[in-house]
């Protein structure tokens, strides 16, 4: 049986309307998708060694999720847990969050506004949506997603919370867009991420390269298996898992409690 991921790939150069409208009927008939030949993997590798090279697990900290204001500034956030509170996800990863408004201290910043443009598109948006700032009371979450070794993992899920942006902004169907940034069988060896079809699990990082783009929509149920889970945990070390995301936030803060727990619904 061939890698769902491998018949959901749409390879492209630019993106002109012809291929937009290819990744969503693609999107329509799978569920999610890989893009090729938007980023180029010397280009990710040399960021991800860029981050390398500024990493301390000394900035690690802890945060509470409705501050969202937090995390328009460079963040190192460190997640362990996450299984009391409303769409909580059980989940172990260090997130970077490096928002465009803020200083480019990974060198970041031109491949986040491409992805934030590729995003916009997917959605019929402007372009430039997001790129400055907030707009509309969204903004572009821009940020790495690293994934340790010796046992980094997220929980089976669909994206309820990031999903109900979308719907609260009239968008349409909802879409997660993931810059691949590390390579299974280099990077990492054993785990990794996942998507649930038809009722088998497919690991399909080992089919793709850094610089791929992988799409979810709100009805995939994926996660991310236990990260090389027999080795030894450093948490000083950058070894591991490592994606991209430009996802868009809103300020859920500003709800009251039962307003915040009907949208998660």
């Amino acid at each position: 049986m061939s890698s769902p991921i491998l018949d959901a790939t749409v390879h492209v150069t630019t993106l002109d309307e012809a291929a937009i409208e290819q990744i969503r009927r693609v999107l329509t008939e799978h569920t999610f998708a890989r893009v090729t030949g938007l980023f180029e993997a010397e280009t990710i590798r040399a960021a991800r060694e860029r981050i390398r090279s500024r990493f301390s697990s000394q900035n690690d900290r802890k945060h509470d999720p409705r501050d969202a204001d937090a995390l328009l500034k460079n963040f190192q956030k460190l997640v362990v847990g996450g299984t009391q509170g409303v769409n909580s996800v059980p989940r172990f990863v260090r997130l970077f969050y490096n928002p465009l408004m803020d200083e480019d201290i990974f060198g970041m910043h031109e491949t986040f506004r491409s992805l934030v443009r590729f995003r916009n598109l997917l959605y019929g948006l402007p372009g430039d949506f997001t790129l400055s700032g907030i707009e509309d009371g969204m903004w572009s979450a821009t940020r790495i997603h690293h994934y340790p070794r010796g046992g980094g993992f997220m929980a089976p899920h669909t994206d309820v919370g990031t999903a109900t942006v979308s719907r609260e902004a009239g968008l349409g169907s909802y879409v997660q867009v993931i810059l691949i940034m590390s390579r299974k069988g280099v990077d990492f060896q054993t785990g990794g991420a996942y998507i649930d079809v038809a009722g088998e699990r497919f690991f399909f990082e080992s089919d793709c390269d850094p610089g791929d783009v992988v799409i979810y929509d709100g009805r995939v149920n994926h996660g991310v298996e236990d990260i090389d889970a027999l080795d030894p945990l450093d948490m000083s070390s950058f070894d591991g898992r490592l994606v991209a995301m430009a996802t868009l936030f809103r300020h859920f803060q500003t709800k009251s409690d039962e307003e915040y727990k009907s949208l998660m619904k």
